[in-house]
């Protein structure tokens, strides 16, 4: 074997080394952008409920020269796509003799949403100030008893009355008021996409009426500054299973990032490694100067073969 052969095998030794302490390299910082990713994406988004939202004020007044009797108003505050959210309200009562049609108003104030009643034509927006409004119309009086009347949809885009934090839930039913008074008013909360049943109320005022599908609040229905129906209702509620979820989600993330930080302190000697293998890549002086024991025959000189 001739000298050459040895100076090949280190070389190719060499190399060899580098290129699996780069594969380790490559392999640590893989592990750490990964197992951060998964950290992340698992760690609890919020961890309590979100403030009481500033819901708006509604008063109901009819300018007829006959008002309805026995009043029953229905506002539900229900949760839409996204961060929206819609306050539906209908109105029925008891109609006067030979009355056939209802002139009302609502006045909304404190309102930073848009009117989206499915038939706008039926009603009128006025605007008095930057978030105050006037919506005036004329009901016709129901065919079939019992059906509502006067039906009014208020949205949201951003800032509803309705909040949804992580497993946390804060809401504000709108305060009602009628001019003149008399009658009952039930406020009620609806999520879309899920269950009421999964909550538990963990502050405001308690429902009087539970259901799976929504919570509800039933006062009397009165013109009166003083009254339970000029209050707003305050809702704060948790979803156990969702606490539950979240407290696993920030264990495993809590080991990820344990990973990824173990990962991460282990690159920079990983990095030294194969700075320190390409640095030692040049051969030995030793063999650097070694020379063949046979030279080559010269030109005209018989082989020894």
């Amino acid at each position: 074997m001739t000298p050459a052969r040895p100076l090949r095998r280190w070389r190719q030794t060499r190399r060899a080394r580098t290129s699996l302490d780069f594969v380790n390299l490559l392999i640590l910082c893989f592990l750490t952008v990964i197992f951060l990713v998964l950290g992340f994406s698992l760690r609890p988004s919020a961890s309590g409920p979100a403030q009481i939202p500033s819901p708006p004020l509604l008063t109901i007044g009819f300018t007829g020269p006959q008002a309805p009797q026995d009043l029953a108003v229905y506002s539900y505050l229900v949760q839409a796509t996204g961060p929206q959210a819609t306050l539906i309200m209908d109105v029925t009562a008891n109609p006067g003799p030979e009355q056939r049609a209802i002139p009302w108003t609502v006045t909304v104030q404190g309102f930073t949403g848009y009117l989206c009643t499915p038939r706008p034509s039926q009603a009128r927006l006025t605007r008095l100030g930057p978030d105050d409004y006037t919506i005036t119309g004329t009901a016709q009086i129901p065919a079939t008893p019992g059906n509502p009347f006067l039906v009014l949809y208020l949205c949201w885009h951003s800032g509803p009355p309705l909040q949804i934090t992580g497993s946390y839930l804060s809401a504000a039913l709108p305060p009602i008021l009628v001019t003149p008074g008399g009658g009952t008013l039930t406020r009620g909360l609806k999520l879309t996409g899920t269950s009421l049943s999964s909550y538990t109320l963990a502050g405001g005022v308690a429902p009087t009426k539970v259901t799976s599908a929504s919570w509800a609040w039933t006062s009397p229905l009165s013109g009166d500054l003083e009254s339970q129906a000029s209050a707003e209702v305050p809702v704060i509620a948790s979803s156990i299973p969702g606490i539950q979820r979240d407290s696993a989600n920030a264990f495993y993330s809590g080991i990820f990032f344990g990973i990824a930080g173990g990962a991460a302190v282990s690159v920079i000697p990983a990095y030294l490694e194969v700075a320190k293998r390409k640095a030692e890549r040049k051969p030995p002086a030793s063999e650097r100067t070694a020379q063949p024991s046979d030279p080559l025959p010269g030109p005209g000189e018989p082989d020894h073969d």
